[in-house]
């Protein structure tokens, strides 16, 4: 994004590159992006011209005494079960399963476009969100989550396919056989659609996204008096440094019977 901004404004080099660029750049990208976003490009902009400047690539760092101030959180809760319900019966048959995983697991959608079929293990009733090389995690690290009597007909429903991820894109004039894996922005596209259709509030400004199921599930969670430290496992949370945090290890056992006690309804 930046370096075909900077080549459309004229500088070519990154050594030609000034603050004043930076700060139209971020202009630019405050219409699109949130907060929170922003806070993240301007810090990977700032620790790309830091690696420049170590390289004698830049005699100075644009951004050197500029702060990113972090933005302050604002609650944010997703879709209510009954809202959830409404989605599911509304959505398109390809669709409703994809909103299923997200809704019942509170995974990310880029855990749910790298998901494979071996990691959807209905024998043990387990979904492992892995981290590989190539293909991380957001913390880099694999977590898995039970899978909910609620859920578990839409992964059976897809069990005996053959394809290489376990969610894959209708087939394409790029991908004829249909086996490339979907596309997360066509996902949130999908669901704007429906969220619409419902005259359900709709998109970042005040509205619903994909990832808005994420807080959905964690609400739902936590309102059924499931441990934040249970839910926070579930989710693949990784920010709490405290040694409640290191000492707390969930088996497997019960973090089945936490999930059984859910109240996400049934098929």
């Amino acid at each position: 994004m930046f370096r075909d901004f900077s080549i459309d404004s004229g500088t070519n080099s990154v050594a030609r590159v000034t603050t004043i660029l930076v700060d139209r750049f971020r202009a630019e990208r405050k219409k699109k992006l949130a907060p929170k976003s922003m806070r993240n490009e301007g810090v990977l902009l700032k620790s790309f011209f830091r690696w420049c400047q170590q390289r004698n690539l830049v005699s100075q760092n644009p951004l050197e005494n500029i702060t990113f101030q972090k933005p302050q959180l604002k609650p944010c809760g997703g879709p209510s079960l009954d809202h959830i319900n409404q989605i599911l019966a509304e959505a398109a048959a390809y669709l409703e399963p994809r909103l299923a995983v997200l809704a019942f697991t509170g995974m990310r959608s880029g855990e749910l476009q790298r998901l494979r079929p071996e990691d959807v293990d209905l024998v043990a009733n387990w979904i492992h969100i892995v981290s590989r090389d190539g293909a991380e995690t957001k913390t880099g690290h694999s977590h898995q989550v039970p899978i909910h009597a609620r859920l578990r007909p839409y992964l059976l429903a897809m069990s005996n396919r053959e394809r290489p991820w376990f969610f894959t894109a209708a087939p394409s004039n790029k991908y004829p056989a249909g086996d490339h894996h979907i596309s997360t922005k066509h996902l949130n596209e999908d669901l704007q659609k429906v969220l619409k259709r419902l005259e359900i509030p709709a998109g970042r400004d005040g509205g619903f996204t994909v990832h808005s199921l994420r807080h959905s599930f964690e609400t739902i969670c936590v309102n059924a008096r499931i441990p934040q430290r249970v839910v926070d496992t579930w989710l693949g949370h990784r920010s709490d440094q405290s040694m409640a945090a290191v000492y707390y290890r969930l088996s497997g056992e019960d973090s089945q019977r936490f999930m059984s006690e859910v109240p996400f309804g049934t098929a």
